[in-house]
């Protein structure tokens, strides 16, 4: 895997916009989306912002816009300016929003000649952006906001920001404290619900430790249906890290589909990675997906010597094992499950490691006392109660648990 310190991230225009949105507004309190020259109160901005956006919450069935227009008929040029910026930070990472809409907030109060234009600012789908969100995003867009502003209105309010650096690092503690120790509750824009852009900051303040995955639901389905690749680092209780690291073990095992780019930037997002943890919402199907992984990787190892467990570049990984020793752990089950005796004319039978392939950190020597055959049902019940104890590892154990 490539080193993620000499990935070019500002290659892609969300991460450069990012940095000089930062620059701009908290830095140099300048405006990034218009063309105003006046140095910004962000303070003041903020307090009126909560006045108008918070205490003015407006609860009629009304679009958005014609909410924020009369909410905000009687504020100040300064927060109109402010709340335009915050709205487009929101959208701007994002591949499916448009070009015109994102420049369309500031729009509201200000005409085309005071709004800045250009593909350097706003842009919409391809590599530019960092993600696709679903309907959570977008629906939730009153929550985004009050999200996003809680961090931007305590970044200004800190000393010790005096540059880019310094604001992403502190962005980063903020959004992370937000999600995992519940701080997006506290504070002048207490946030009541789930969001996003949470994720979306992370992955801009630090593409190199975070991932580019905005959805709550897909952090949760893919460290559960994953968590077998990592059962050997209990001591992780950080869910970001454990993404980091189920990446890095299985990111050699698949190929980037033509676009080297698409796979180190969005990984999980690969098809033959995706269809492994989408939509495997419950905790059977996160289960069940997860020992399939483990399966598919014993059952696509190559044929090779006894030492099992060496990887071989192809367009990914794919784990070595031995042919010698499956075809004669074969023969002397006589191509039969040896926990169900199901047995069809010397097929439909898997060759199961008691000490799993996929378990394997480093080559390990393997013998065909290591080796039992199976049917693919009692493969699959093998993988589940071998997850439930290590003791499934000894042959009598597993068999008496099969049977």
């Amino acid at each position: 895997m490539k080193n993620y310190k000499e990935f070019d991230w500002h290659r892609f225009r969300a991460y450069s916009v990012f940095d000089e949105f930062l620059k701009a507004v908290i830095i140099d309190k300048k405006s990034y989306t218009t063309n105003h020259k006046q140095k910004l109160e962000l303070d003041e901005a903020f307090e009126e912002i909560h006045s108008c956006f918070v205490e003015g919450y407006d609860e009629s069935k009304k679009d958005f816009t014609s909410k924020i227009v009369d909410q905000f008929s009687n504020a100040s040029v300064n927060s109109k300016i402010v709340f335009a910026n915050v709205e487009f930070l929101w959208a701007m990472p994002v591949g499916n929003i448009s070009r015109d809409t994102k420049r369309s907030y500031a729009m509201r109060w200000f005409d085309g000649s005071e709004v800045v234009s250009g593909e350097q600012y706003f842009f919409s789908s391809g590599p530019d952006a960092i993600a696709m969100p679903g309907q959570w995003y977008l629906l939730n867009k009153y929550w985004e906001l009050i999200a996003l502003l809680s961090v931007l209105s305590r970044l200004s309010s800190e000393e010790g920001i005096v540059d880019v650096a310094s604001a992403k690092k502190r962005v980063a503690e903020l959004s992370y404290s937000a999600i995992y120790a519940g701080t997006a509750k506290e504070g002048r824009f207490s946030v009541e619900r789930v969001c996003g852009v949470h994720s979306a900051l992370l992955h801009l303040s630090d593409p190199s430790r975070y991932e580019s995955i905005i959805s709550e639901n897909h952090k949760q389905q893919i460290t559960k249906v994953f968590e077998h690749i990592i059962a050997d680092r209990p001591d992780i209780i950080c869910r970001e890290e454990k993404i980091r690291l189920i990446r890095a073990r299985l990111y050699e095992k698949y190929g980037d589909e033509g676009d080297p780019d698409y796979k180190y930037r969005w990984f999980f997002y690969l098809d033959q990675v995706r269809s492994l943890w989408n939509d495997k919402k419950g905790a059977t199907q996160q289960l069940i997906a997860s020992i399939e992984d483990e399966i598919h990787i014993e059952q696509l190892a190559q044929d090779f010597s006894e030492d099992e467990g060496e990887k071989e570049e192809t367009k990914g990984y794919l784990i070595k094992r031995s042919a010698r020793l499956s075809s004669e752990a074969k023969k002397r089950d006589k191509f039969s499950c040896r926990a169900c005796n199901f047995s069809f004319k010397k097929k439909i039978v898997h060759v199961h490691h008691l000490d799993p392939l996929s378990e394997r950190k480093h080559p390990k020597r393997t013998t065909i006392e290591d080796l039992v055959t199976l049917c693919p049902n009692c493969h699959y019940i093998a993988h589940f109660w071998l997850r439930k104890s290590n003791k499934y590892k000894d042959l009598g154990e597993l068999l008496r648990k099969l049977q």
